[in-house]
């Protein structure tokens, strides 16, 4: 089984003295089950698993009343007893009883002794919907699929990966092209477990497209369990098609995909697929004051849920495979990564345009970090023109600057317009430490 980063955070939540029932977030297929199945084995001693899409566990759980009621039936059922501190208690599922998601709160109240972790694919959208979600009794986490270091752990690179885990700000590092490669190998089959697993195994790049299509008709079957009607089927259905396309790039709601359908359909459809995890919309800042407000009116930049299915759709791997590495699939990958850094809740992420009337000055992502603001600027190539990060440094000496690319790990001095600007050189291999690099840094300035 692959080693998920969530795991760590997993075992603090175990040992936790206000520890409540945990609720595991994510899109379909993204490993959730798998992974609390690992932790559960690795760390109790028994793990009773309810699945609520099988029909006669359904039947026998969607109708419980009592917390001693449904550990009754979880005895009779399963022939198992429950022991505080040694059972983990897995719901896989969840979306398919909202009596059960209602319930955990009575987990929370009166047995807080009592490990309980919940998971289901489609849970946000039922969530958005007119459900009692027990909010402050319980904890949630979030899982995405695997990001560059997850890939290389699961490739066994395990040296590579020690390795990248360790270097310092302006140290060389001697494995660049091999760490190039197996990038490039990544935004190909992406992070999605079953894809990821298939590739360790068998290196076939034929099975990943199977593997791609069947997870893309997946996701369309579900449409309809959180279309409100037959009529908005075809917003979906749009945005599953062409949302994987513009990944990395700036959209509209009016005239998404060139269709003429209405700005509001395709905004209130475009923010349930967020709901569901399938995608991430990156809202425009201009003030850089914390908190920082977003410009709901202004494009917004889509992150898709996987590289390697945005790949699989765009259809580019003649250009991933000599390494010709297009803007947009840089600046998903480094979105899709800066997502996952945090399992505990979703990260707030933007955007940095210049109003119009100041000029054109585009910065590619933002977010904060502890007390700063983060300015992003990913560069495919190996380019140093950064106007748009001065525009931004300009504007707020307070800013840290960070510009993604193939270069080492350095701070930089860079002169423009007579001012000098520190900016941080990230390689892209290593967005996994972002947070770390970024404190490193701050303190070094």
């Amino acid at each position: 089984m692959f080693v998920r980063t969530i795991e760590e955070n997993l075992k603090i939540w175990q040992k936790s003295a206000s520890r409540k029932p945990l609720v595991l977030r994510g899109a379909r297929q993204v490993g959730k089950t798998s992974v609390i199945r690992k932790f559960g084995v690795e760390n109790f001693e028994q793990v009773i698993e309810i699945n609520l899409e099988k029909k006669d566990q359904f039947e026998l759980f969607d109708s419980t009343k009592t917390i001693d009621d449904f550990f009754k039936r979880v005895s009779l059922f399963f022939e198992k007893k429950i022991v505080f501190g040694k059972t983990l208690l897995f719901i896989d599922e969840i979306q398919q009883s909202k009596n059960i998601m209602e319930l955990l709160r009575f987990f929370a109240e009166e047995r807080p002794e009592l490990h309980v972790i919940a998971a289901g694919s489609l849970l946000e959208a039922k969530m958005a919907k007119e459900w009692l979600v027990p909010v402050g009794r319980i904890d949630y986490r979030y899982l995405y699929p695997m990001t560059f270091f997850e890939y290389l752990q699961a490739r066994g690179k395990v040296q590579l990966l020690d390795t990248l885990k360790n270097i310092k700000l302006n140290e060389k590092f001697d494995f660049v092209d091999l760490t190039r490669e197996l990038f490039n190998e990544y935004l190909i089959v992406g992070g999605m477990p079953e894809a990821v697993n298939n590739y360790v195994q068998n290196q076939n790049y034929d099975e990943i497209r199977a593997i791609f299509n069947r997870l893309h008709t997946a996701y369309l079957d579900d449409i309809h369990k959180y279309a409100r009607s037959h009529e908005s089927y075809k917003y979906f259905e749009l945005i599953l098609d062409q949302g994987p396309r513009i990944a990395g790039s700036l959209f509209k709601y009016e005239e998404f995909g060139g269709s003429s359908y209405r700005s509001r359909e395709m905004a209130d459809a475009i923010d349930v697929v967020e709901k569901v995890m399938l995608l991430k919309q990156v809202y425009a800042i201009n003030p850089t004051v914390l908190p920082v407000v977003p410009k709901t009116r202004r494009p917004k930049k889509m992150i898709w849920l996987d590289v390697g299915l945005a790949n699989f759709k765009s259809n580019i791997y003649s250009e991933l495979i000599i390494k010709e590495f297009a803007g947009k699939v840089m600046e998903q990958v480094v979105g899709q990564s800066l997502v996952a850094s945090n399992n505990q809740y979703p990260v707030d992420l933007y955007y940095w345009s210049r109003d119009k009337s100041e000029g054109n000055a585009e910065v590619d992502f933002c977010l904060q970090h502890n007390s700063h603001l983060v300015g992003i600027e990913v560069k495919s190539g190996n380019t140093t023109q950064m106007r748009s990060l001065y525009s931004l440094g300009n504007l707020d000496p307070k800013v840290v600057l960070v510009r993604v690319s193939w270069d080492d790990l350095k701070i930089e001095i860079h002169a423009h317009t007579n001012k000098r600007y520190q900016i941080l050189s990230l390689p892209i291999y290593l967005i996994d430490r972002w947070r770390e690099i970024v404190g490193m840094f701050v303190k070094e300035i």
